[in-house]
């Protein structure tokens, strides 16, 4: 069954932390933190549709340039989250640039900031000459966007300063039925995309779908005709992505809650568990403290990260007693691949 998040690390287990999510039905992505991202093509890039920072040391944040810049000349608003400070942070950086030649930009960036129960957020385009132009807050009790497809879901949680732990939950999941497409004799193609579009926002039954047909045509089909036929309905897919924490009993029951049932939980394992001493100075978890985590919040997979380069060679290690403590194998994720330079 395909699934609608595709998450890939941006860097090796023991490099800088942060998640790519492909949303390829949407034909969107999502960044949970920002990294040093120059190795990831320009073309990826230009569909993310919002990051998440988790907190800004900089080898979460130091990407948030690099973002900017590739995303000046879109038409869409790129949206962009972090916890208390976020808003003043991001200030900072846009006001180190000049941007007098930036009025006929169609940049948009969207700044949210999570704070004492509230989501306050400011706007920057090339009207304003980049200057954030702040936009009315709202309650926020842990959603911080939510829209027809997904949402995602925060919670503050410490990592010796304030951090977010992030949930992306698909609303609905929809899976075509390959064996009925080929009986129709339809090819898979974007038209299908565009049938789960039409779904997810309640369409008429009327609407009409120009579908592939495996002979090379196109037929115009009504959505109530095979919409039912070749799409089958499920629960949401879920996944949590968990970084830098203490590992004190309130804030793991914090992260566990935040992670309750998630179909893969993707968490951070720094340190070995003979090392819990210096995991609790650093503020950060062990990799059994990891492996407990994820088995308490009932995730169904674990992908580990984000291992310190002390273990060079040892990953293995690592591994083990995650998994160990989990109960099951770690899911090993792929990385995200580095852009072809071409001379």
């Amino acid at each position: 069954m395909r699934g609608l998040f595709h998450p890939a690390l941006l860097h090796h287990r023991s490099g800088d932390p942060g998640l790519w999510v492909d949303l390829p039905d949407e034909g969107r992505a999502l960044l949970l933190d920002l990294p040093a991202i120059t190795h990831v093509p320009n073309r990826k890039l230009l569909r993310v549709a919002h990051a998440v920072v988790t907190h800004t040391h900089m080898d979460h944040y130091v990407g948030f340039d690099h973002l900017l810049r590739i995303g000046l000349r879109r038409e869409d608003v790129l949206t962009v989250t972090g916890p208390a400070g976020f808003l003043a942070s991001v200030r900072g950086r846009v006001a180190s640039y000049t941007w007098n030649l930036i009025s006929s930009y169609p940049v948009r960036l969207r700044v949210q900031e999570v704070a004492d129960g509230v989501l306050r957020a400011e706007e920057y385009s090339g009207d304003s000459r980049m200057r954030p132009v702040p936009l009315p807050a709202t309650a926020c009790t842990g959603t911080v966007h939510a829209e027809r497809a997904f949402r995602i879901d925060v919670a503050m949680l410490d990592h010796g300063m304030p951090v977010l732990g992030v949930a992306v939950r698909e609303v609905e999941h929809l899976a075509v039925d390959r064996d009925r497409l080929r009986r129709r004799g339809l090819a898979p193609g974007p038209w299908l995309a565009e049938l789960k579009g039409a779904i997810r926002r309640g369409a008429p039954p009327e609407t009409p779908i120009l579908a592939d047909r495996t002979d090379g045509a196109s037929e115009s089909l009504r959505l109530d005709d095979i919409g039912g036929e070749l799409v089958r309905r499920g629960p949401g897919q879920s996944m949590a992505y968990l970084t830098d924490l203490s590992g004190d009993e309130a804030n793991l029951e914090r992260a566990a809650e935040l992670a309750r049932d998630v179909d893969l939980l993707v968490c951070e394992t720094a340190f070995l568990d003979a090392d819990r001493d210096l995991a609790r100075e650093r503020h950060h978890l062990t990799a059994r403290q990891a492996g407990e985590l994820a088995r308490r919040a009932g995730a169904k997979r674990l992908a580990v990260f984000h291992v310190s380069p002390r273990y060079e060679g040892r990953e293995e290690e690592i591994f083990g007693e995650a998994a160990s403590a989990f109960g099951a194998a770690i899911l090993q994720l792929p990385v995200v691949a580095a852009a072809t330079i071409r001379t």
